[in-house]
């Protein structure tokens, strides 16, 4: 058990460290429900449900950069400016940084 929380956290800095913000939970798509056997984090979000969940954070012309896993890094507007997101379909978690 100690050798999975700490497999845990070491994936978990470098996503902190990526970014100036925090990391935020991303909501469910809509018509999503999970089973109550299955937690909602095991079952990774598609590309397409992962950008319906960033489009009602207030998201715009979001554009994948790269895909590695479960890990998506992606440009998109909001409130007219340029960000960066870093996104993780498995947790729902992503995190905003400026793309300066």
């Amino acid at each position: 058990m100690t050798k999975t929380l700490l497999a845990a956290a070491a994936t978990a800095i470098p996503l902190v460290m990526a970014s100036s913000g925090i990391a935020h939970p991303l909501a469910q798509p809509a018509g999503w429900e999970a089973s109550g056997v299955v937690e909602a984090q095991d079952m990774v979000l598609s590309e397409l449900e992962l950008r319906d969940a960033l489009e009602s954070a207030g998201y715009r012309e979001i554009h994948v950069l790269q895909a590695n896993g479960d890990l998506y890094d992606m440009s998109a507007q909001k409130d007219g400016r340029a960000v960066l997101l870093r996104a993780d379909a498995r947790t729902r978690r992503y995190s905003e940084r400026p793309a300066d």
